[in-house]
C-alpha cells in the first residue's frame, strides 16, 4: 500500500514535471531558430539571395517544433492525471477492490498509457522538426549565403 501511496504521490509530481523537461530546451531553440529565420528574411529583403526557400522550411519547421512540443505538455499532463487518478482509485477501495473499482482502474492505466505514447510521439516529432530546422539553417547559413 505504501509504494502505491508513493507512486500516487510521483505521478502527481510528474504532472509539474511534464512541464519542464526537454520540451524547454526544443521551445527555446525553436524560438531562437524562428527568430533567426525572421532576421534573415529581414536582411534578405535588402540584399537578396537564392534560395531563401531555405529559410522558409527551417522557419516553418521550428514552428511546427513548437506547436508539436505544446500539443505532447497536453498528452503528457493527461497521461500523468489518469495515472493519478488510478493510483487513488487503487488506494481508496483498499484491499477489497471491487468489480466497478477493477473496471475503472484498468481505464484509468489504459488512458495513461495511451496518453503516454502520445506524449512521446509528438516529442519526438518536436525533437525531429527542431533538428531539421537546424540542420536547414546550418545548410543555408555554410553553403548557400
Amino acid at each position: 500500500m505504501e509504494d502505491l501511496k508513493e507512486r500516487r504521490r510521483l505521478s502527481y509530481e510528474g504532472l509539474f514535471y511534464s512541464i519542464q523537461r526537454i520540451d524547454l530546451l526544443t521551445i527555446s531553440i525553436s524560438g531562437a531558430g524562428t527568430y533567426v529565420c525572421l532576421e534573415t528574411f529581414k536582411y534578405l529583403k535588402e540584399n537578396p539571395v537564392n534560395y531563401p526557400v531555405f529559410i522558409k522550411i527551417a522557419g516553418a519547421s521550428f514552428i511546427l517544433a513548437i506547436i508539436f512540443n505544446f500539443i505532447s505538455q497536453i498528452f503528457g499532463r493527461k497521461s500523468n492525471e489518469q495515472d493519478y487518478l488510478m493510483c487513488d482509485t487503487e488506494i481508496k477501495a483498499g484491499k477489497k477492490i471491487t468489480k466497478k473499482d477493477k473496471c475503472k482502474i484498468e481505464m484509468y492505466d489504459k488512458k495513461a498509457a495511451t496518453y503516454a505514447t502520445y506524449t512521446d510521439n509528438f516529442t519526438l516529432v518536436s525533437l525531429i522538426l527542431m533538428f531539421l530546422g537546424l540542420l536547414t539553417l546550418l545548410v543555408f547559413f555554410l553553403f548557400i549565403f
